[in-house]
């Protein structure tokens, strides 16, 4: 799960929407022979899969593969890892180069698989019509939401997990793959999770990398205990640089400050306003980023209180749009908010009765968020924390499908071994809703990295990449003390 609209005021690239009527099985076309990806080995794909499977009428939608095939072709490969960059709404495909990269090792002898989900880049991408200029507030952000719901209709109801999950075991079934190593990135935890849930027999283990289980906090909390947590760790680690509680105390004055004060400023030609909320956003989102970008926050609070909102601003100004995992080719497209939209708002808990009308959902939310502790969010306020987390809180609102999926939260999920990854400075999935997505499997692992934030095998040294290989080649967990040598995190000052 990622901070997906963090600066809502980037325009997002239109894509359009190709569902093809009349087809109702599967059908796939032949790996291409030419190159189709600038990395070595590569194959790639399609299979036709019907939009809805329990409504064959809707017609289909192309889901799009690639396999990276391992290097040595004198033997047959040992596994195939499946791999999802997470979301939702993130290509696989336009991630490879990363994936090569990181997992290089494991190439030696598995081949890699990588599916854009539909409605994803080379998958039939969707369009409801907006989020080409996404709105500032918080307010606009969530009526966009429902008006992407309403522009697709009925056919909002193709975008879910579920459906994805059925998607990759079409393309298992396609490439006559008896068992895959599922290897999930954030959502991609999520999506890996219903597909062990719906496929169990086609799962030979699991990999889990900043994980949260199916039945997520919508409120947050672990989110506010591991902001603050993440803080607190930042400084001790920091060699002096900082001191946790003041640094949160801070952040709890400067809230304060933006809330009563907003600051103004611009990005381009339009006018913004930087309040509680974006601040919340704004440290939220820095454990998402590269490790330094933690490392600036006690820096750009303590100037910010003594009246320089440089470096305030220039953060709020630097989140990112989207939450593509690594540069594409310039054919490709990272990231899909639609599509994103679509998933959440199916999948996801309501924090409301889902049968209701709009105007009973927003009282049911304003009730139960006005029962939250207040404490429970501090130093942010639980306003501006549920409200800084795009893919939480009254997201999904206004979605207007009364009577649309669910998904189910329970097992039973195939008993394999499952590694859980989770970087301790990541307030965006922390270790603590890590250990409840472990818990959903009877053999599962954790591994906390010291010094990462969220997706820990992007840090540069590899060493979460190599236990993750290690893992997937034995299916157990074998040395991590390489973890040790992950130098802490650099603190402005």
């Amino acid at each position: 799960m990622k901070q997906l609209f963090r600066n809502v005021s980037v325009a997002v690239v239109a894509l359009a929407l190709t569902v093809t009527g009349g087809a109702t099985a599967v059908s796939a076309q032949a790996p291409r022979a030419e190159s189709c990806l600038p990395v070595p080995g590569a194959e790639c794909g399609t299979v036709r899969v019907p939009l809805q499977r329990a409504r064959p009428e809707l017609g289909s939608t192309t889901v799009a593969y690639a396999v990276i095939r391992h290097r040595d072709a004198s033997r047959p490969a040992k596994g195939t890892v499946a791999v999802n960059p997470g979301g939702p709404g993130d290509s696989a495909i336009a991630s490879a180069q990363r994936y090569v990269q990181a997992f290089g090792e494991l190439l030696n002898d598995h081949d890699l698989l990588l599916i854009d989900p539909r409605g994803v880049n080379r998958s039939d991408p969707v369009d409801c019509g907006v989020f080409r200029s996404l709105p500032a507030t918080r307010d606009g952000f969530v009526r966009t939401i429902g008006e992407c719901g309403r522009a697709l209709g009925e056919r909002s109801r193709g975008y879910t997990s579920a459906e994805i999950a059925d998607d990759f075991d079409a393309v298992r079934a396609e490439l006559g793959i008896e068992r895959l190593d599922l290897l999930g990135e954030s959502y991609g935890t999520y999506l890996m999770t219903i597909y062990a849930q719906r496929h169990p027999a086609r799962v030979r283990s699991v990999v889990l990398s900043s994980a949260y289980p199916l039945a997520l906090d919508m409120w947050a909390r672990p989110s506010a205990r591991a902001a603050r947590r993440t803080i607190q760790l930042l400084c001790e680690r920091s060699g002096g640089a900082c001191k946790g509680d003041q640094v949160l105390r801070d952040i709890a004055r400067l809230a304060g400050r933006l809330r009563e004060r907003p600051i103004s400023y611009t990005i381009g030609s339009e006018q913004r306003r930087l309040d509680d909320t974006a601040l919340a956003s704004i440290v939220f989102g820095a454990s998402g980023q590269a490790p330094e970008a933690i490392g600036d926050v006690p820096a750009m609070v303590r100037t910010a209180l003594r009246g320089d909102d440089t470096l305030l601003i220039a953060a709020a100004r630097e989140q990112a749009p989207m939450s593509g995992s690594a540069a594409p080719r310039e054919d490709e497209q990272p990231f899909n908010p639609q599509q994103a939209a679509a998933v959440m708002c199916n999948d996801y808990p309501t924090l409301w009765d889902r049968k209701a009308p709009v105007s009973t959902r927003l009282r049911q939310f304003a009730a139960g968020r006005a029962a939250l502790p207040e404490r429970a969010y501090w130093p942010f306020g639980k306003q501006a924390w549920t409200s800084a987390i795009t893919d939480q809180g009254n997201a999904c609102v206004r979605w207007p499908d009364r009577d649309g999926p669910v998904q189910p939260v329970n097992g039973p999920f195939p008993n394999v071994p499952v590694l859980v990854v989770s970087g301790d400075l990541d307030a965006n999935t922390p270790t603590e809703s890590g250990r409840l997505a472990a818990r959903q499997f009877r053999r599962a692992s954790v591994v906390e990295v010291p010094n990462v934030g969220h997706v820990a095998e992007k840090e540069p040294s590899g060493c979460v990449a190599g236990i993750e290989t290690a893992f997937i080649r034995d299916l157990r967990l074998n040395d991590t003390s390489c973890l040790t040598k992950i130098p802490p995190v650099p603190v402005r000052t």
